[in-house]
């Protein structure tokens, strides 16, 4: 499907209506539980007196301040700073008691250390980690010093507003989260494919269970497809889809012609943190799996694309592009292709459908290696990026994630199509999904 988006549109949606009674009561409700439990870590130093009063003085001014500034809060606007500080000061010093009750000997500079690196690696910057657990050391180091008998909920906390402080001044106008918009309607955020599913397993049959439910025309694998129906809408100033190779043009005109084969190449350090994430998230929600290694894609990877005409036209509205596990059809990806035109820019857009939201990666085509094609997140333009949306009936409200961004390199070499797909946390890259692409029918590609 290719969408036009107005001139004027940007990805910086209007926001429709206030906060409801309802929302700022479940804020502050969520505020109080916070502050109770941060307030009673750190009154717990004082004993069982300090930990109740703590608790109750927890929930009054962390419940009390998220209300208040919920009310006063413009629609697609973040929480003053000062509010979101203290409500992760709670946080931390519930952290750090846990923290303590397993090592109630570790010295508060290691509390420090460890907790301030944490703060920085949320930020997905090797800088923002050097700098919490600086930060995290002078903390520790002072209260081992004024405050000896200081415990690591006190130092988690504490190191946690001198970051957040410093890393505000530091890095302002650099923001990694941001709020496009606030209860948007659909409509007016076309930069997001606004998919979402509202079981919790998105799965291979994910597209056909919404024909289901919407009364799509629904077809599996129609012959001859492509993740785009028409490759010159990719044409802007970056890239003349007439000067890309014609293997290019047909892989994304013809996808169903073809076989991949997958290759990944991950960083050391990502691949505890994925294994935790693939086992926690990715497998039960059925979406967004990548291989871990060869050996999983050496047992087979299969890949099809399903389609939908909303309207029965007898038009294909949505293609839906799955890739699975051939033995038992676990899903490694069900994105949801379209394409966009803005200004005469084309856009690459891919909603991940998600329980009652949705993931969507916007990228901009560009020339690249003579006639070949990159896909990139990151551009001048406003609408390229990662996308992060709670689907609310007709409404959005969507994040942009610019800590997230990726590449899709593709290209002939060899006389072979081939890709390379590339994913970057805070600017490093973390993975590189290396794809070689061959006809089913066994002619060269």
């Amino acid at each position: 499907m290719s969408r036009t988006l107005s001139p004027v549109t940007t990805p910086n949606g209007t926001a429709t209506q206030d906060r409801s009674a309802a929302q700022i009561a479940q804020a502050g409700i969520a505020g109080a539980l916070i502050g109770a439990a941060g307030g009673a870590a750190l009154g717990a130093t004082f004993g069982g007196t300090g930990t109740a009063i703590g608790g109750i003085a927890g929930a009054v001014v962390i419940g009390g301040g998220e209300a208040v500034t919920d009310a006063r809060r413009q629609p697609g606007a973040p929480k003053p700073l000062a509010q979101r500080i203290a409500s992760g000061a709670a946080l931390a010093a519930a952290a750090g008691w846990f923290v303590g009750l397993l090592a109630p000997n570790a010295a508060l500079a290691v509390v420090g250390v460890l907790f301030g690196a944490l703060y920085g690696a949320i930020g997905f910057r090797n800088t923002k980690v050097a700098l919490g657990a600086l930060t995290g050391l002078v903390v520790g180091v002072a209260l081992t010093a004024a405050w000896p008998d200081a415990d690591a909920a006190w130092v988690a906390a504490i190191t946690l507003v001198v970051y957040r402080i410093v890393s505000a001044f530091v890095y302002r106008g650099r923001e990694q989260v941001t709020i496009v918009g606030e209860h948007v309607p659909v409509a007016d955020m076309e930069f997001v494919v606004p998919f979402a599913t509202h079981s919790r397993y998105v799965g291979v049959d994910y597209l056909k269970e919404y024909a289901d439910l919407t009364g799509a025309a629904f077809v599996r694998q129609p012959a001859d497809v492509g993740i785009v129906a028409d490759f010159d809408q990719l044409t802007g100033p970056h890239f003349d889809a007439a000067a890309a190779h014609p293997l290019i043009r047909e892989f994304y005109e013809h996808t169903s012609r073809f076989h991949l084969s997958i290759t990944p190449e991950w960083r050391v350090w990502m691949k505890p943190a994925y294994l935790v994430y693939r086992s926690l998230i990715a497998r039960p929600l059925g979406q967004a799996n990548a291989p871990f290694d060869v050996e999983e894609v050496q047992r087979g990877v299969v890949s099809w694309i399903d389609v939908i005409d909303l309207d029965h036209s007898g038009e294909i509205d949505f293609r839906a592009w799955v890739r699975a596990y051939q033995e038992t059809m676990e899903p490694l990806y069900v994105g949801v292709y379209t394409v966009l035109r803005s200004d005469g820019v084309g856009y690459v857009s891919v909603g991940f459908p998600l329980p009652d939201g949705n993931f969507t990666a916007t990228l901009l085509p560009h020339a690249n290696r003579g006639d070949g094609l990159l896909l990139k997140s990151i551009s001048d333009l406003p609408y390229p990026g990662h996308y992060l949306s709670a689907v609310e009936g007709t409404d959005l409200t969507t994040l942009r994630l610019a800590s997230f961004n990726e590449e899709i390199d593709v290209y002939v070499a060899g006389g072979k199509l081939k890709t390379d797909h590339r994913f970057y946390l805070g600017g490093v890259r973390f993975l590189t999904l290396h794809y070689t692409i061959e006809r089913t029918d066994g002619t060269p590609a």
